[in-house]
């Protein structure tokens, strides 16, 4: 394929890139805009991978953006080509099929990959080491839409009645909830004390455990899988640490994702967890800027660097950077993690910083209210008088109300005793904030 020019490339034809591609194209109307994407497929929402794989929602129902942007923006979309190798010095990025595309403007918004940890394999009783599982069979990640439909392919051709996953995170309580929806009995492996760790703390943690158990799932923590047994080049079992052996079918490995920047290792791109921009976006080459899940940013309420890699997230700082690589100067304020995810029929939301210790860390409270009889568990995480995290479990009604605060960083030191209670709305805010709410843009109450 011969080589080809562009104003700007991006990398990446999700959240982040699209939402560039598009301020770009505000500000640009004439500039050649081309996006790279190893998949296949256009554009879709992750967060409905495993609604399409539980059979509900239409593989057709799963794009956020239809061809027609594509073609409205003028955007020239080149699919299932990777990016190999990055020449920053050049401008030049070289793809799988040995095509070479020269840029003026990069933004880098390749995302997460898996992780695969290492697992020995018992194969016919003779114990290999391997790393890469793509050639075991009911051995599955699940982070793309390829992921997906190649998994819902394997249970159907194989008329799959189990599966475990490896991970209690929200890739695999996803992948659970949708096993259970196609009638298969689950198994979730937690290296941690409890699942959704990153997220919850153990009150949280047990509700969503109960009702996974009142389903029919099993759970086992504090342990992982040690060894994958296969017969015939298929999963048959596992063993776990602990000793434990278990039949399957299905294994679905959902330990984490981590930034896509192979391409660019050993390069003069900076890179912590994944890559390190400035206010701006911009990574340490001129010219090149990185948003989404690979990027590493400023978290507002740690004021540290961390990889935040939340779709609206992603779409903002998407943005921002499609209109600094136009012409414009927009700083990146920066954000927080925000979770919200519906488990078996239980929504939850957990907001900010939920791992502080008031008890070992001056000026931090917590007010909580926890029944677990009802699935119902509130608690507010306060930092010198301003919320910094909450987490709700079964009842978010208020959620947007416990954000704006988190965001606005308001002082609510009058108001704090009542923060967790059921009842708590808009009538018990400050005065101030409560007058802003009305004659502003306002948030859900």
């Amino acid at each position: 394929m011969k080589n080809k020019t562009t104003d700007y490339l991006i990398i990446g034809n999700s959240a982040a890139g699209l939402s560039a591609a598009a301020s770009i194209r505000k500000n640009d109307k004439d500039g050649t805009i081309s996006i790279v994407s190893s998949e296949e497929y256009t554009n879709y929402s992750k967060p409905l991978i495993t609604y399409y794989l539980a059979g509900k929602v239409e593989l057709e129902k799963i794009y956020f953006k239809n061809e027609s942007f594509y073609k409205d923006n003028n955007l020239r979309l080149i699919l299932s080509s990777k990016v190999v190798f990055l020449d920053e010095k050049k401008m030049v990025a070289e793809l799988s099929d040995g095509c070479q595309i020269s840029f003026k403007k990069l933004l880098i918004s390749s995302g997460g990959k898996p992780m695969t940890p290492k697992i020995r394999v018992v194969e016919d009783q003779n114990k290999k080491e391997y790393v890469n599982y793509s050639g075991i069979g009911g051995v599955f990640t699940l982070t793309t839409l390829e992921d997906a439909i190649k998994l819902k392919k394997y249970i159907n051709k194989n008329n799959i009645k189990s599966a475990i996953i490896l991970g209690g995170g929200l890739i695999g309580l996803k992948s659970a909830e949708a096993m259970l929806e196609l009638g298969s009995q689950i198994t979730i492996i937690e290296l941690s004390d409890r699942i959704l760790a990153a997220s919850f703390d153990k009150n949280a943690s047990e509700i969503i455990e109960n009702k996974i158990k009142e389903n029919g799932g099993n759970i086992f923590t504090n342990t992982t899988v040690d060894e994958i047994i296969v017969t015939k080049g298929k999963i048959t079992g596992v063993t776990l640490k602990n000793g434990k052996k278990l039949d399957t079918g299905l294994l679905v490995i959902a330990v984490g994702v981590k930034p896509n920047v192979e391409f660019i290792q050993n390069q003069s791109i900076k890179l912590s967890n994944g890559i390190v921009v400035d206010d701006f976006l911009k990574t340490s080459v001129n010219n090149i800027y990185a948003a989404g899940d690979v990027v590493v940013s400023h978290d507002r309420l740690s004021n540290e660097q961390k990889n935040i890699a939340i779709w609206p997230l992603a779409i903002r700082q998407g943005s921002i950077a499609g209109m600094n690589m136009s012409g414009e100067k927009v700083r990146y304020q920066g954000g927080f993690f925000m979770n919200s995810v519906e488990i078996l029929g239980i929504p939850s939301i957990s907001v900010g910083l939920n791992n502080l210790d008031d008890k070992a860390i001056e000026g931090v409270k917590i007010f909580s209210q926890f029944n677990p009889e009802k699935y119902i568990y509130r608690k507010v995480t306060i930092k010198n008088d301003k919320v910094v995290g909450i987490i709700l479990v079964g009842g978010i009604e208020r959620a947007g109300i416990y954000s704006g605060l988190i965001s606005n960083e308001i002082d609510i030191s009058g108001v704090s005793a009542n923060i967790a209670r059921e009842d708590f709305g808009i009538i018990q805010l400050p005065a101030d904030y409560r007058k802003h709410l009305v004659v502003g843009e306002g948030i859900e109450v």
